[in-house]
């Protein structure tokens, strides 16, 4: 690989590690107490919570929904998944796009004049 191909590559890891940890900090999932419905949410500020159900102190109408699904999200246990994973998976894509940046300082660039 040239070194314009791994600093695309750093690039494109470095956003994915963005966008896991601040899904984990900005999205969750909530169930509400009324009816088997599931709707991920938008926080309406950083929490460390993945799914809850709704409650009187926090009902889901301070939240934006993003997706409504009854009874379940379809997708609803790969993001809970992922989410977990989320504290572990962003630092190592973000350690691993480092490493790819300082291997492409040491590659030439593909461009040849």
């Amino acid at each position: 690989m040239s070194g314009d191909s791994l600093r695309r590559l750093a690039a494109g890891l470095l956003v994915l590690s963005v966008l896991v940890g601040g899904s984990r900090l900005f999205t969750g999932v909530i169930y509400l107490a009324d009816e088997p419905t599931a709707l991920l949410v938008l926080k309406r500020g950083p929490a460390l919570w993945i799914e809850r159900p709704e409650s009187q102190d926090r009902p889901f109408a301070e939240q934006i929904v993003l997706d409504r699904e009854e009874p379940d999200l379809v997708y609803g246990g790969l993001y809970v998944a992922l989410m977990r994973m989320a504290p572990i998976l962003a630092p190592a894509l973000a350690g691993v796009a480092l490493l790819l940046m300082a291997l492409a300082r040491r590659r030439p660039s593909g461009k040849r004049g």
